[in-house]
């Protein structure tokens, strides 16, 4: 079963919902990073929750989901479109699984904070950024939703492990639109809590409407998106970036490696430039230096982004 997200509306329009499966796009990630249960748990779950993110936002905008700590993970970093794309890296893949279990994210990502950053349109991001409430995603975004934005919110995310790897993930959110009546959220509260675990749900073959109908009343849904694990990166990007970072810089490169190796934190991949192809790079630098000395002193706008045995991941309320 392909992975999917659905969005609509519940309760006579008075909530906004959505709910994703992203099994496949999850262990995509795991894979592509060859990640430890621990990290692969902290990609998966932020993963999700961009892609949840992504669901409120419109066509050509894109949105990054941070979490930076004092642990060993450091930092987990999402990046999600409203298209269903996401993909996913953090500070280090290999983490050792503490003897809390790999579905414990606290140990592994510790004190911090958990930013949101949205690209409305090209050149223009915002940040809204939250201390870590506990480290394990949803109550941490749930958080956010009140504090940064003035919307009650229930998140969840949450995954199942196997010796394989991830055998099954996903997540919903539930938001109060204006006007909602008080008992209509304390009902919801109510479900959230008594909600079993979400991997093993969607393990069971719980499909997103199905989640949905458990959590909310009276359900339209209103859009179905297929997502799933999506790099953009090129090999045309990382030359542009080489160019960055000057002609002399590529000079050194040129006499010291014979081949200069980029690594996209992303989706691992790698890109391979030898000497010849390093140095057919110096006109574009030498380009690139003449234009920043121009451009001393000036600001650029912060981009939106850099160019996991067990089950639930919990969820979050605000």
């Amino acid at each position: 079963m392909n992975d999917y997200l659905v969005r609509g509306l519940a309760l006579g329009g008075s909530v906004r919902v959505v709910a994703v499966r992203t099994t496949q796009t999850v262990e995509a990630i795991r894979v592509a990073h060859d990640a430890s249960p621990i990290s692969a748990v902290a990609l998966g779950r932020v993963a999700t929750a961009a892609l949840l993110l992504g669901a409120t936002i419109k066509d050509q905008q894109q949105i990054g989901l941070q979490l930076n700590g004092d642990g060993p993970l450091g930092e987990v970093y999402a990046i999600a479109d409203a298209n269903g794309h996401v993909r996913a890296t953090c500070g280090d893949f290999r983490v050792e699984t503490p003897e809390t279990g790999p579905q414990k994210l606290a140990p592994a990502i510790g004190l911090g904070r958990l930013a949101v950053i949205k690209r409305l349109h090209e050149g223009e991001a915002f940040r809204g950024v939250v201390p870590l409430v506990d480290g394990e995603v949803a109550s941490d975004l749930a958080l956010y939703f009140h504090q940064s934005e003035q919307v009650p919110s229930a998140i969840g995310v949450g995954e199942k492990l196997s010796a394989q790897g991830i055998s099954a993930a996903g997540g919903f959110l539930v938001q109060a639109l204006p006007n909602v009546d008080p008992e209509t959220l304390a009902r919801i509260e109510q479900r959230v809590e008594t909600l079993p675990s979400l991997g093993e749900l969607f393990a069971l073959g719980v499909t997103p409407e199905a989640l949905l109908d458990r959590l909310v009343d009276d359900v339209e849904i209103l859009a179905r998106t297929e997502v799933g694990f999506h790099c953009p990166c090129t090999r045309e990007h990382y030359a542009r970036l080489l160019c960055t970072i000057g002609a002399a810089e590529l000079q050194t490169l040129t006499e010291e490696q014979e081949i200069t190796e980029l690594t996209c934190h992303f989706c691992s991949a790698v890109y391979r430039f030898d000497r010849e192809q390093i140095g057919a790079l110096l006109y574009g630098a030498r380009m690139w230096d003449e234009a920043s000395s121009h451009e001393q002193g000036e600001g650029e706008a912060e981009p939106a982004g850099a160019d996991g045995p067990g089950d639930d991941g919990g969820t979050g309320e605000a």
